[in-house]
């Protein structure tokens, strides 16, 4: 008897238990804040306002040293609105400081369809990336600097403007959880449109199955490095797709087309394995080649575990490249 395995993505939440669930799951969990508490998001290359090390003016929140004015977003500081600008205008605006700018981190999360499945576990990946997102944004936002969003799947489908307010942790969260996997991947593109839509210098995490073409992904990844950003490449997987424990006759139906394929899973399991070893050593050649951290992240895994093994491996490697 067939074992199928449904790989579907899953509708809008709505406002029932299992969708009150799902928007726990995707918020930062407690015990991974509390597991960075230590740690910052350690900086790789010099990025714009960053090349003196942390910010010169740590206690006060912003120099007195203006920049410039950007639309004002829910959750940006209400002490920081322009009111003479909005009396001219009618518009809402926010006064950026030179302390503002001191780094922007734009945290990228894959919503195609592909990032819903969840195996027999109660995450999925696309939930294991939101709140894996969520833990970096608590870093960032907690060192004082600007965290972005950006969710897509064959288009950037939002992009949350950077502020350094502590409320952009909820405002973000709120976007993370409103959102459910759909669509097709196309990452060449989105990197290509992202790359436009953030033009200055900063840090970009990118969080994604990665599936479609390794060519895609590097040249995507080559538009983000042409702009001297320092890009991670967070590369979610479930455990399914890593050690395929399934053991009977399983019909496999595809997340981002019509395809299904009915195979004898025990028999193909090596041969699936090295492949996808194969797979993810591209990938990661990809990465090295671009100058791109590259970080496997496993829904199996405590995510507090991962992150904070890598991010003190990139602090110490920051230290020393001093």
């Amino acid at each position: 008897m067939a074992e199928s395995l449904r790989l579907s993505p899953r509708t809008k939440a709505e406002m029932t238990p299992e969708g009150d669930l799902r928007r726990a799951q995707r918020k930062l969990d407690p015990k991974v804040a509390d597991r960075l508490a230590r740690l910052n998001l350690a900086v790789n290359r010099a990025v714009e306002g960053f090349l003196g090390g942390r910010h010169r003016s740590p206690h006060t929140g912003v120099s007195v040293e203006f920049v410039e004015r950007r639309p004002y977003v829910q959750g940006d500081d209400l002490r920081h609105l322009d009111w003479r600008a909005y009396a001219r205008s009618d518009r809402l605006s926010i006064k950026r400081y030179e302390e503002e700018t001191n780094l922007e981190c734009t945290l990228v999360v894959d919503a195609s369809a592909s990032m819903a499945y969840a195996g027999d576990g109660e995450l999925s990946k696309y939930d294991y990336a939101c709140q894996a997102g969520m833990a970096l944004a608590h870093v960032v936002l907690r060192e004082r600097d600007g965290a972005a969003l950006a969710l897509f799947d064959h288009t950037l489908s939002r992009l949350l403007p950077p502020s350094t307010s502590p409320g952009q942790l909820s405002v973000m969260g709120e976007s993370l959880v409103e959102r459910d996997p759909e669509g097709v991947t196309d990452l060449s593109s989105v990197l290509g449109m992202l790359t436009e839509r953030v033009p200055r210098r900063g840090i970009v995490v990118i969080f994604s199955d990665l599936f479609g073409d390794v060519s895609d992904l590097e040249q995507g990844l080559g538009f983000l490095r042409t702009r001297n950003h320092d890009v991670i490449v967070m590369h979610v997987m479930h455990d399914d797709e890593i050690n395929f424990p399934f053991d009977r006759l399983t019909r496999f139906e595809g997340m981002e087309d019509d395809s299904r394929l009915l195979v004898d899973a025990p028999s193909i399991r090596e041969s699936y394995k090295s492949v996808v070893a194969e797979w993810r050593n591209d990938v990661r050649r990809v990465c090295h080649r671009r100058g791109v951290d590259y970080v496997l992240l496993d829904t199996s895994k405590p995510l507090e575990l991962t992150l904070s093994t890598y991010l003190g491996r990139r602090l110490g490697r920051l230290g020393r490249s001093r």
